[in-house]
């Protein structure tokens, strides 16, 4: 038997090409990688403003619940924030202040002493540790209130209607503690770009290239809303909400109320 010599046995050799982009391949590639990068990053701030948008709407909420307590425990509800304004012929009328309102200070509820002034000294609980607090005066310069509802001697403090804000959820009306007619004044805020006690860049803050700054002594403060004197929205209630600057000319309002399409 005649043997089959070692290469009969190997099968042809097959050809091959080497896989491999071309130039042009790679630049349809990276401009692809381009567009969707640039997709991505366009869409990042309106995913942020949206997700901004449902803390306030469960913050709305929070404080709804929580003014509706106040209510039941006092029999009305939180003061809002007041102002003398002069209208011709008819003299001064009195006119809520959505923007400055006493709403931190009767929801988490101050204790009140007559040690600093003669005319009442309110420290909110929040600044009790180090005694910080409001004279009467200074209430009534801001709210158009000499007082608030929700306060009581440090002795008697179990009996206050309390809740609890997280730092995040207030600021200072000044900016700066240097501020001429500086006063340890603070509300509920949506946001605030910084305030004097040194927060900074928290929530929806009022952007400072507008020129409607709800808080004029602190333009970054974008403040709660707040009227229960004559509610336009909800008659014998309270109307609460929000405004959030979209773009450089809209504004958007969430409150406690059916909002229109």
């Amino acid at each position: 038997m005649r043997s089959r010599s070692p290469s009969s046995s190997r099968p042809p050799a097959l050809s091959r090409r080497v896989a491999a982009f071309t130039l042009l391949e790679l630049l349809v590639v990276m401009s692809i990688i381009g567009i969707l990068a640039g997709m991505v990053v366009g869409l990042a701030p309106a995913a942020a403003t949206k997700m901004k948008e449902a803390r306030v709407r469960t913050e709305l909420q929070q404080l709804v619940t929580l003014i509706e307590a106040y209510k039941s425990r006092f029999g009305v509800y939180p003061p809002d924030g007041v102002r003398s304004v002069a209208i011709a012929g008819q003299g001064f009328q009195t006119l809520s202040n959505p923007a400055l309102s006493p709403l931190f200070y009767e929801l988490s509820g101050v204790y009140l002493t007559n040690a600093a002034s003669v005319d009442g000294y309110f420290i909110p609980r929040a600044d009790a540790d180090d005694g910080d607090g409001i004279r009467s005066a200074e209430l009534q310069t801001w709210f158009g209130r000499e007082g608030i509802l929700n306060a009581k001697p440090y002795e008697l403090r179990n009996r206050l209607f309390i809740s609890d804000f997280k730092e995040g959820q207030y600021a200072e009306v000044f900016r700066n503690r240097s501020d001429a007619g500086y006063a340890d004044i603070e509300v509920l805020a949506v946001g605030f770009s910084s305030d004097a006690s040194g927060k900074r860049q928290n929530g929806l803050a009022w952007p400072n290239n507008r020129t409607d700054h709800p808080v004029p002594s602190n333009k970054g403060l974008n403040p709660w809303r707040y009227v229960s004197t004559n509610p336009t929205n909800n008659s014998g209630g309270f109307d609460l909400w929000a405004e959030i600057p979209v773009g450089r000319d809209r504004v958007k309002i969430i409150g406690n109320w059916k909002e229109s399409n």
